[in-house]
C-alpha cells in the first residue's frame, strides 16, 4: 500500500514538471461577434494545442482606454503590466510610438515575417513602423447592397440622389466609431480629392472641410430617423440593414457579405461594391507593450496569426473574411489558389477593382481634423 501511494505521488510531481501553460492576454476590439467566435474556437484552440499558450481575449469597446491604460503605466513606471499584445493602427499607434511604451524590433524572432509583404512593414496611415508593430491583415472600405437592380451610387453626387429619393433608407454610424470616421473621411476625399487633402495644410484643410459639412447636413433629413441619430457602430447599421430598415451597409472587411450571406444574416443577393473614385485602405497591426509580462509568449502568438495557416483560417468568410497581408509570389501553388478562391465570387468586386479603387489613409492629423469637424458642424446641430 506504501509503494501505490509513493508511486501516485511520483506520478502527481512528474506530471507537475511539464511545461508551464503561459497565457497571453490580447487585447482587442471585441465588437463583432463573428471575430470573437473566431478567436476564442479557431485560434486560442489552435495555440494551446500546438504551443501550449492560453489566447485570453480581453473586448474592448474603445482602444483608446487601452492606448491611454499603456501610457499611465509608464508613467507611473510600472514594468509589469497586464497587456501582452494588442489589435492596433493609424493613430493609436502613432500615439503609442510617441509615448515610448511599445517593444521594438519584434519581428526579429518571426519565421513567418519572411512571408510578408514588404510594403505593409513600412508605414501605418503614413507613420514609419520602424518595427514596432507587425501587420495582421488587410482593410478595404466597401459598401453593401441588396443587390437587385444598379448600384445605387458610384459618387458623393449620386449618393445625395440617391438618399434623397429613397428617404429614410441610408445612414451611417456616427463619426466616433471607426466605421463612421471612414465613411465622413471617404466622401470628403470623393467631394476634395485625395491629392488636394494630401497637399492641403491643416489650416486649408479646416476651410475647405466647409463643402463637405454643407453636404452632409443637406443629405441630413433625409437620412434613417431623418438624421436626428445615427447609429453607434457598424454592428448596429448591420443591423438595421438585416431588418430591412435600411438598404445599404458598410464597413472595412471585404467579405463581411459572403459572411452574413453564409451566416443566414443578409439577403443572398448581397453585393459588395466600392466608389468609382476609390475607398480607403489599410492594415491593421499587432504590437506588443514594453512592460508586457509575456513578450515571448506574444511573439509567438503573432508568428502563427501571421502564418499561411493562421491567415488561411482567417480570410475563410465563416471565420472574418480579412484580405491577407502575405506575399502570394513567396508561397507555394497550392497556398496561392486556396487564398485566391477565397475572393472569387459574384458577391465582391475583382481582385483587380480592388486594387485599382485603393485609397491610402490620410495622415492621423487630418483624420482627427475632419472627426472633429463632423461633429461640431454636423453631429451637434
Amino acid at each position: 500500500m506504501k509503494k501505490f501511494i509513493v508511486g501516485i505521488l511520483s506520478l502527481v510531481i512528474l506530471g507537475g514538471c511539464g511545461k508551464e501553460e503561459k497565457k497571453v492576454n490580447m487585447y482587442m476590439w471585441g465588437g463583432s461577434k463573428e471575430i470573437n467566435k473566431f478567436m476564442d474556437e479557431v485560434i486560442a484552440v489552435n495555440l494551446e494545442k500546438n504551443e501550449n499558450i492560453k489566447l485570453n481575449r480581453v473586448p474592448i469597446s474603445n482602444i483608446k482606454d487601452t492606448v491611454n491604460k499603456l501610457i499611465v503605466e509608464k508613467q507611473a513606471g510600472k514594468t509589469s503590466g497586464s497587456v501582452d499584445l494588442i489589435w492596433i493602427n493609424g493613430e493609436n499607434f502613432k500615439e503609442l510610438k510617441k509615448a515610448d511604451v511599445l517593444e521594438k524590433n519584434i519581428g526579429k524572432n518571426l519565421e513567418n515575417l519572411k512571408y510578408v509583404k514588404t510594403s505593409t512593414l513600412e508605414k501605418d496611415f503614413g507613420e514609419p513602423i520602424d518595427g514596432y508593430e507587425i501587420p495582421w491583415g488587410e482593410a478595404q472600405f466597401n459598401f453593401i447592397y441588396r443587390g437587385t437592380g444598379k448600384i445605387p451610387f458610384k459618387n458623393y453626387m449620386e449618393l445625395m440622389e440617391y438618399v434623397k429619393s429613397n428617404p429614410g433608407k441610408f445612414t451611417y454610424p456616427e463619426v466616433n466609431n471607426f466605421t463612421g470616421s471612414a465613411f465622413v473621411r471617404n466622401i470628403a476625399i470623393d467631394i476634395l480629392g485625395y491629392k488636394n487633402i494630401e497637399n492641403m495644410s491643416e489650416k486649408e484643410l479646416e476651410n475647405n472641410l466647409q463643402i463637405v459639412w454643407n453636404y452632409f447636413n443637406e443629405i441630413k433629413p433625409y437620412l434613417w430617423r431623418e438624421g436626428n441619430t445615427y447609429p453607434e457602430s457598424e454592428g448596429k447599421l448591420d443591423t438595421l440593414y438585416e431588418n430591412g430598415e435600411v438598404d445599404v451597409t458598410m464597413g472595412y472587411t471585404l467579405n463581411k457579405v459572403t459572411s452574413k450571406i453564409t451566416a443566414g444574416q443578409y439577403p443572398n443577393t448581397s453585393k459588395s461594391f466600392l466608389l468609382e473614385k476609390g475607398t480607403l485602405f489599410n492594415n491593421h497591426y499587432l504590437a506588443i507593450p514594453a512592460n508586457g509580462k509575456n513578450k515571448l509568449e506574444a511573439e509567438k502568438v503573432i508568428d502563427y496569426l501571421i502564418s499561411s495557416e493562421g491567415q488561411l483560417l482567417k480570410q475563410e468568410p465563416k471565420n472574418w473574411g480579412d484580405l491577407t497581408i502575405l506575399d502570394m509570389d513567396m508561397l507555394n501553388e497550392n497556398e496561392r489558389e486556396k487564398f485566391k478562391s477565397l475572393v472569387e465570387n459574384d458577391h465582391l468586386p475583382s481582385m483587380d477593382q480592388l486594387k485599382e479603387r485603393r485609397v491610402k489613409e490620410l495622415s492621423p492629423e487630418k483624420l482627427l481634423i475632419i472627426e472633429k469637424g463632423w461633429n461640431n458642424n454636423v453631429g451637434k446641430i
